[in-house]
């Protein structure tokens, strides 16, 4: 039994880059209380530090990156735990990750069950293994994905898609999962961290501004009817010109695409 004073998971922060580890290997991560609350409280202050750029997800030991709530310890909670754990934490579990202001990846290195689709869901970006597989099981049991798969995978794959899902509890392959949309791309299983990271690095070598910007406009595109995006994207573009970063970085582009204008008229 895992001492109770000893966090449930690793966090390592390289270079800008952030890496969360879900660390219960021997069940698979999936998330107990501990877990969830830690998460909860650790999260928003990882977003709110200066030095971190970009946050990737993944989970401990070859097998499973997370397989949802850990229902050993569900089947201990009265239905009035369950009911408070509804009204006062579940608001806040469902955007933890959503809700960040700094880009996400998740690297999917084997079973993504449960609320595990649902933490991918939450990221920006979903990098999985050859080897992973992900299934939304919960009425197989008796009660349904309840951490926002039922609003995330439709706005993901469409509605007839996710009610296929959803509704039968059936299990996909990383190639299913990819065609659908719920994955970015899959890498052979020993790469899945090397390929986050370096989707995570080339996003935190950009300018800061630019990138948060550029996420908060993305998801107002999920979130607003179209003209109501169109308007929130100006301001999130007039907002990246408050800072100087720009105007340097167009002036590095113009020099190099004048030096490679001048070579090409060189060698005619």
């Amino acid at each position: 039994m895992k001492n109770a004073s000893k966090p449930l998971y690793k966090l390592d922060i390289d270079d800008g880059v952030a890496v969360v580890t879900l660390n219960r290997p021997e069940v698979m991560n999936a998330i107990n209380m501990q877990l969830r609350g830690e998460l909860m409280a650790m999260l928003p202050e990882l977003d709110a530090r200066r030095e971190v750029r970009v946050v990737v997800f993944t989970g401990a030991g070859d097998k499973a990156f997370c397989t949802g709530a850990d229902l050993k310890e569900r089947q201990t909670k009265s239905a009035e735990e369950l009911y408070e754990f509804r009204r006062h934490v579940y608001p806040k579990w469902v955007n933890v990750i959503a809700s960040m202001v700094k880009p996400t990846v998740a690297a999917i290195n084997g079973y993504c069950l449960a609320g595990g689709v649902e933490i991918a869901l939450q990221c920006d970006i979903v990098i999985a293994s050859e080897k992973a597989t992900f299934g939304l099981p919960e009425v197989t049991l008796g009660f349904l994905p309840g951490a926002g798969a039922c609003q995330r995978l439709p706005r993901v794959i469409g509605i007839m898609r996710a009610k296929e899902l959803i509704l039968t509890g059936k299990r996909i392959d990383a190639r299913e999962a990819e065609r659908l949309g719920m994955v970015n791309r899959i890498v052979p299983h020993h790469r899945v961290m090397d390929e986050a990271l370096a989707v995570a690095r080339a996003i935190a070598a950009n300018p800061p501004m630019s990138v948060v910007q550029a996420k908060i406009a993305l998801n107002a595109s999920q979130e607003t009817l179209l003209a109501g995006g169109l308007r929130f994207e100006n301001e999130a573009w007039l907002s990246t010109i408050s800072s100087d970063i720009w105007k340097r970085k167009l002036t590095e582009f113009v020099g190099r695409s004048g030096k490679r204008r001048k070579q090409k008229g060189a060698r005619r």
